[in-house]
């Protein structure tokens, strides 16, 4: 991930240390900051590099299950998530790193319900916003903003028709922004996990990288 863009290797191993009560203290050469760390999300830091990773995780089972309140106040109101513990968490945490690592080049990773939140922060200071099977509605999608999604994943269905819009609106929202992975088992839940991310070309890029490189074709599954 030296000029700023991921491979889906990369991805997975962020976004499954997001959910781990005890990430991994270093992830292909990042460190984990564990003061910004917290339940919902982990900062990760390359300080030869000068690049910070925050990684956000999906809906979660503790607390009887709390943050799917969380979800329920999203299909609501889009203002109203926004006031959500779950939203000001990951609000902090991204403008304590900010803070915390100015002139370091960003990433924000999210998958599911965080989807949303990294929808939200995504900004021209962040380098890419790359989300996985986001829980989408009407978001405006940005120029630096990703989408994996498997084709079977219901939660973020609603992305596939933005897709189409954007390509007439936006010109620069190519299809490189969205990938879309087939749906192989036919089962929701297995193709919302995380690990769908394994159906993907290992060796192809995602973001926007060093000079015109986006990303390398995905050999396995048409995007």
């Amino acid at each position: 991930m030296k000029g700023g863009s991921l491979r889906p290797q990369e991805i997975k191993d962020f976004l499954e240390a997001s959910y781990d009560k005890y990430s991994p203290n270093n992830i292909n050469g990042y460190e984990l900051d564990e003061k910004l760390s917290n339940l919902y999300g982990k900062v990760y830091v390359n300080h030869d590099l000068k690049k910070a990773v925050l990684a956000f995780r999906g809906t979660g089972m503790e607390a009887l299950g709390s943050d799917w309140i969380n979800n329920l106040i999203f299909l609501v109101s889009d203002p109203g998530y926004k006031l959500t513990p779950r939203y000001q968490t990951a609000l902090k945490m991204y403008k304590s790193a900010m803070n915390k690592y100015q002139g370091y080049k960003f990433e924000l990773l999210g998958h599911s319900q965080s989807g949303v939140i990294v929808n939200n922060l995504c900004s021209d200071k962040v380098r890419n916003c790359i989300s996985l099977n986001p829980a989408y509605k009407n978001a405006s999608l940005k120029n630096n903003e990703y989408i994996i999604r498997s084709t079977g994943d219901v939660v973020s269905k609603l992305t596939a028709p933005k897709k189409a819009l954007n390509s007439i609106l936006y010109p620069q929202w190519t299809k490189k922004h969205m990938v879309n992975i087939e749906n192989k088992t036919g089962n929701p839940i297995t193709e919302h996990k995380v690990d769908i991310l394994d159906r993907l070309n290992p060796n192809m890029v995602i973001g926007r990288g060093v000079g015109r490189q986006m990303m390398i074709k995905n050999v396995r599954y048409e995007i």
